[in-house]
């Protein structure tokens, strides 16, 4: 195996595959380049490539750098099996060596597992996989989030706890936090004065409600969430209600933290560095809140990029065409006369 100097190097040091991508684009190298040359040692650092661009791959070249020049176990996360399946394949096809553990825990191939454990492969997983209550893969040195921007929802699902409508645990929640809701509120979670299920306005208790009832929401959660994932949840949030947002609708209550609490959670807060793939980072530090990190180091869109794009993705919608036209006009046929 080639100890290659840097993440670029790599690059032409990996298998010659038929089908692997050559060379790299210009907006690829000079992203490499920024990474290694002023962030290969920054704890949190997002690179921001638009979605086309060819980010898997730059994130692929920094995990394998990392796994083969530090000697690094490394995780390439996704937000779903899909896309997981989707970066395994593209990695593969670049002759770097990866180790897919998706599904079911007991479903995964052990030699899968030894290898990544044992620094040979890149494990591609999901992001479910690290953010819960007890992650299969805790020992990550190099963490690197694909899609960032959308990871919000799944790094907070790991503290989240929904309680649908039917349950009783959602009038027993309503009760406790009945002196400090609005009575016409109540009114409407009780189905009385036409309230339902259907009723889909959401309603952010506030904090100062949450904080006074606190003990109480315990004794309520605890007392119904006896067995399933929502009682490993629980366990991640116990004690810290008060930190947490509640929302409440006719359908459902959801308790999330307002920040993912990740600085306690080993498998992630443990890796030596965290690297956030994203096609638009934002300007409110929306990825520090999404990970429940304090700082993360940027590297923008090149200049490069921003000025050729790499073209622009096309919608075809034919079930709203106008069928009195052209009847038996075919997407393809559609798509040929707008190109022409």
């Amino acid at each position: 195996m080639v100890d290659s100097a840097n993440p670029e190097a790599l690059f032409g040091d990996l298998p010659k595959l038929p089908q692997r991508v050559a060379p790299l684009w210009g907006h690829q190298t000079d992203q490499l380049r920024t990474y290694f040359d002023k962030h290969k040692e920054t704890a949190d650092v997002a690179l921001e490539l638009p979605t086309g661009s060819g980010k898997t791959l730059v994130g692929m070249l920094i995990a394998e750098w990392r796994r083969r020049h530090l000697r690094q176990r490394t995780v390439y996360a996704c937000p779903t099996v899909q896309l997981a399946k989707q970066a395994a394949e593209k990695a593969e096809n670049q002759g770097i060596r990866v180790s897919l553990l998706i599904g079911g825990v007991k479903e995964w191939d052990s030699r899968l597992l030894h290898s990544y454990e044992a620094g040979d492969s890149i494990a591609v997983t999901t992001y479910s996989t690290i953010f819960n209550s007890n992650p299969k893969i805790s020992d990550a040195q190099t963490l690197v989030f694909d899609d960032a921007h959308a990871a919000e929802n799944y790094v907070a699902g790991a503290w989240s706890i929904t309680v649908d409508r039917e349950e009783s645990l959602f009038d027993g929640i309503v009760e406790v936090l009945r002196p400090s809701l609005e009575k016409h509120l109540i009114a409407r979670l009780s189905g009385s004065h036409g309230g339902s299920k259907g009723d889909t306005d959401v309603h952010l208790v506030p904090p100062s409600a949450v904080l006074r009832h606190e003990a109480e929401l315990e004794t309520a959660f605890r007392g119904a969430l006896t067995e399933g994932p929502r009682k490993y949840a629980l366990s991640m949030v116990s004690g810290q209600l008060a930190a947490c947002c509640l929302y409440i609708s006719g359908r459902s209550i959801l308790i999330r933290p307002m920040v993912p609490p990740t600085l306690d959670h080993g498998a992630f807060s443990g890796a030596v560095q965290r690297i956030y793939l994203s096609a638009t980072l934002g300007g409110s530090a929306e990825i520090e809140r999404s990970f429940g990190r304090a700082k993360i180091a940027r590297i923008p869109v090149p200049d490069e990029w921003n000025r050729s794009g790499g073209g622009r993705r096309f919608f075809v919608f034919p079930e709203l065409a106008d069928r009195t036209g052209e009847p038996g006009l075919s997407v393809g046929e559609l798509v040929n006369r707008i190109m022409a």
